[in-house]
């Protein structure tokens, strides 16, 4: 049953991503090093990330997590069948496996899930793609589904027919779905956990757009990404990160894009819904909307994942306690 109430007119124009029937499922692969240095992962990654089974599209940016520490991000999608063969591969994945890794003082991590069609979804307030929209067919639109309260669960086809709400919480799960070795930690995330990748780019605002947006609503964006991260027994997000997108050589763009896990679908909505810092958010860019009409060059966008059972895998080396997820297991 739809979630829209009736007569819906949507707020701003909006389009989603369409996927052929027969379409491959996605692989998103997170990729990181912390410190001071992308060196290690630089050429970890000059190697991998070729050849016939390289991603289909590849991003980087960095953020400074909740320890104080930088960390270097590499955002890697694949169709599911050429993953697993680039996995296979000796430059992909021996890096990873090797215990030279593990004793010495690098500290990575890796956070790999798929993304079944039947199980996500993407939404832009712009007709050009971002994320994982950039390898779809086409972006469908203006629609009517987004903008009320459910929306993004009737835009994920399982949602109708599957149970996508977890009774139990993500600490209870991982009292058990944990692998230790060494200083080396792998997790096993619970089937819908919720992934949304949530992005704003500004790159081709004009400079009198460019500083509205920065000084009216990144700045309560911020405020709620914050929030988020630090409540997270509160509001069931059990990790978000606020992120600065890179270009290849690691200086900053002019986009962001805030990276969160949820208990479910339900905690992000729950979120949005009611919470004074995602009201205020909402508020601020129908503001802009207001004020640049058809001129606004702002562009919004996210995608959403409810990952499933199999296929995922979360992996920690040498790294510190409040790193991902780590902070909700028994180390």
């Amino acid at each position: 049953m739809s979630n829209m109430p009736e007569n819906w007119t949507p707020p701003a124009p909006a389009w989603t991503s369409l996927w052929k029937t027969d379409e491959e499922d996605l692989v998103c692969g997170l990729f990181a090093i912390q410190g001071q240095h992308s060196a290690p992962l630089d050429d970890w990654a000059e190697k991998a990330f070729t050849g016939e089974f390289s991603p289909k599209l590849l991003e980087q940016g960095m953020f400074t997590d909740k320890a104080g520490i930088t960390n270097y991000l590499y955002i890697a999608y694949w169709f599911a069948s050429d993953y697993k063969k680039w996995w296979q591969q000796s430059a992909a994945n021996s890096w990873w496996a090797s215990s030279l890794l593990d004793k010495g003082d690098v500290s990575v991590w890796r956070e790999v899930f798929t993304m079944p069609h039947q199980r996500f979804e993407t939404l832009h307030s712009s007709e050009n793609a971002h994320g994982a929209a950039r390898l779809s067919p086409s972006l469908e639109g203006p629609m009517l589904e987004h903008g009320y309260s459910g929306a993004a669960r009737d835009r994920i086809p399982c949602s109708s027919s599957q149970e996508i709400k977890n009774d139990s919480s993500i600490w209870e799960h991982f009292q058990v779905n944990v692998e230790y070795k060494g200083n080396r930690i792998k997790l096993s995330p619970p089937k819908n956990m919720c992934v949304i990748r949530s992005g704003q780019d500004w790159t081709h605002c004009e400079e009198d757009e460019k500083e509205y947006y920065l000084t009216n609503v990144h700045t309560v964006l911020k405020k709620g990404m914050d929030y988020l991260s630090n409540n997270p027994v509160k509001t069931h997000c059990a990790s978000m990160r606020f992120i600065t997108k890179t270009d290849e050589n690691w200086c900053s763009v002019e986009q962001t894009f805030g990276l969160g896990y949820g208990n479910d679908i339900y905690a992000f909505e729950n979120w949005a819904k009611s919470h004074p810092t995602h009201i205020a958010i909402f508020d601020r860019f129908m503001g802009m909307v207001e004020k640049y009409n058809v001129d606004l060059k702002l562009q919004l966008w996210h995608e959403v994942t409810l990952i499933p059972e199999q296929d995922c895998e979360f992996e920690y080396i040498n790294c510190h306690g409040q790193t991902g997820l780590l902070c909700y297991i028994n180390i």
